[in-house]
């Protein structure tokens, strides 16, 4: 074995007098030798999040910077450390790296935005030359081979600054937002560092790593996401309207910005024919694609909510895909949407269907078609191909993030698979659209550090019957780590007119709030109905009698809805149950 301690001053010394912070630091000797570094520490992750896969590097004792073990990169080795998404403060990430001359050499990357967009890649010969590619320049360096030596990577996003040193030289300084290949485009963002088992030639690389630390130089401005309240729910009489006030918080140091899509509970669509319309991206230029060896995949394409509004309440009724070989089995798959911020391909497949695939182009009638809700609507074909095969077709350009997603099937993170272009699938809507009842100002915005923002939710009971509920839920989607999404129930309830407009019905409720029992006094009670905040109806009573009393001690703590039917009519009444 061969083990060293050098280099753990030089990581204290480059930092020292500056305010700092260490987010994260491992140097692997808490781990029993051999085993994989993700499934023992889940704040580590692979390229295809599979900890324990041949992803997954393995802890080793046949070297080490700092005594007993250090991380073996080899063979397939693709580990992941997420950073968090930063997008502001200063930040330095620092390992000691260990390159055998008897390999290839390494290789790791920086990524603006995970699995999408990287920031800088670095290449190790075995000889003790290398190269940074960043900006679309290569910037060479040397490093010491067979020893260990330092990897310091500085990121100041405040300033849009970057920095590599290795082996205590720095190699190259550049704005942060550049990308491997360009000088534009990209993110000012810290997403993650991704230790590859690869050298250059792609050829296979095989090094180590060992005492890796992310410190917080400066603190990030981080901005946060709170929604109140949890739900919203009215009751209207019919042809009428309400604004209800949601909030959206912001008790972080930075700005959050947000955005809302709205989707409609609609278990009863109306399949009336208005006309059979296609979805699709592709144009006509086209060519097939598919892997040399025998695979398993999904392909997808998405049509963001904003194409969706004049189709709500419709259903997809057929997906069709062109097939150019012959493959082993294929399924039809559909998905809702996905995070948004940023938008990151489909979100939980929510209907799968296997067909038998042929030559040419394959028409798939689903056997339970799929609601159009308003939000995303994503349609994709999981592929069983044999060896040698070019299945699937797609076309010579990228229309937009939505048209081109791909995902191995052995794993749970999908990729925009920008070379192979707009993926050639189509999906056909038909039925009868709904009215939308629900609608918010503003949907998109930014929310200021310490700030907050009122949003409008006005809800309509335009054609609604007497005693008719109505469900919906804003999808409060936003920036913030911590929390991207929030669903707010909204429901909507209708309560018919006195039947005597002269008569003012009178109910007397109480206690309130009630713990164990709440009493109903007026003329002649006839029925009692309790809703709660969901607009879900928790209790239903038929009753005669000027006096009744409802048992509440059943009831989880909260605000209801109480409607009472009289002999005079209706009335709804909120009442807190604690």
């Amino acid at each position: 074995m061969k083990k060293t301690l050098l280099f753990s001053i030089f990581m204290g010394i480059i930092l020292f007098g500056m305010a700092q912070t260490v987010v994260f630091s491992d140097n692997f000797d808490s781990y029993t030798v051999g085993s994989y570094l993700a499934q023992s520490n889940s704040a580590w992750t692979t390229w295809f999040n599979q900890p324990g896969s041949n992803e997954d590097g393995i802890i080793t004792d046949a070297q080490a910077a700092s005594v007993p073990n250090s991380l073996l990169v080899s063979g397939n080795t693709d580990q992941v450390y997420p950073f968090g998404n930063y997008t502001t403060g200063h930040y330095t990430v620092t390992f000691n790296m260990y390159i055998p001359s008897s390999g290839n050499g390494a290789y790791f990357n920086i990524q603006h935005v995970m699995l999408q967009q990287y920031c800088f890649e670095c290449y190790f010969y075995n000889n003790g030359s290398g190269y940074l590619m960043v900006g679309g320049s290569n910037h060479t360096f040397t490093y010491p081979s067979n020893s260990w030596f330092p990897v310091v990577m500085d990121v100041d996003m405040d300033q849009d600054e970057a920095s590599l040193s290795i082996n205590n030289v720095v190699v190259h300084t550049w704005p942060f937002h550049y990308t491997v290949d360009a000088t534009t485009g990209g993110a000012n963002q810290l997403a993650g560092i991704d230790l590859y088992a690869g050298a250059p030639n792609n050829a296979s690389g095989t090094y180590y790593v060992d005492d890796f630390t992310v410190t917080e130089v400066s603190a990030a401005q981080i901005g946060q996401f709170v929604v109140n309240p949890e739900t919203l729910s009215a009751n209207l009489e019919p042809e009428t309207s309400a604004t209800l006030n949601l909030n959206f918080n912001n008790p972080g140091t930075g700005s959050t910005d947000y955005k809302i899509i709205t989707t409609y509970d609609i278990p009863n669509p109306d399949t009336t024919s208005t006309g059979m319309i296609g979805l699709s991206w592709w144009h006509q230029s086209v060519n097939a694609y598919g892997f040399n060896n025998a695979s398993q995949y999904d392909l997808a394409a998405g049509f963001p909510s904003e194409l969706m509004q004049d189709h709500i309440g419709k259903t997809l009724r057929i997906i069709t895909i062109p097939l150019n070989d012959s493959i082993n089995g294929a399924k039809i798959r559909v998905y809702a949407m996905g995070k948004q911020f940023p938008m990151d391909g489909p979100g939980e497949m929510i209907y799968e269907q296997s067909f038998t695939p042929v030559l040419g182009w394959n028409y798939v009638a689903l056997n339970e078609p799929v609601v159009i809700d308003g939000g995303d609507l994503w349609i994709g074909v999981w592929i069983d191909q044999p060896a040698a095969a070019f299945p699937f077709y797609a076309d010579s350009v990228l229309s937009n993030n939505y048209s081109s997603w791909f995902k191995n099937s052995s794993s749970s993170t999908w990729q925009p698979s920008n070379g192979m272009k707009d993926i050639l699938i189509e999906g056909w809507i038909d039925g009868t659209p709904i009215t939308p009842w629900l609608s918010v100002n503003p949907e998109e915005g930014s929310i200021a550090a310490s700030g907050n923002q009122t949003i409008a939710v006005t809800v309509n009971s335009n054609g609604m019957n007497n005693d008719e509920t109505r469900t919906a839920k804003l999808n409060c989607y936003s920036n913030s780590f911590d929390n991207p999404k929030v669903v707010v129930p909204v429901s909507l309830s209708t309560t018919e007119v006195s039947v005597n407009e002269h008569n003012q019905i009178v109910v007397t409720l109480y206690p309130n709030p009630a713990t164990e029992y709440l009493n109903l006094s007026a003329d002649l009670i006839q029925r009692v109905e309790i809703y709660n905040m969901a607009g879900q109806k928790v209790l239903d009573n038929t009753c005669n009698d000027s006096h009744v009393v409802i048992p509440t001690g059943n009831l989880t703590a909260g605000t209801y809805m109480v409607t009472v039917t009289t002999d005079s009519g209706k009335t709804t009444k909120k009442v807190v149950v604690r």
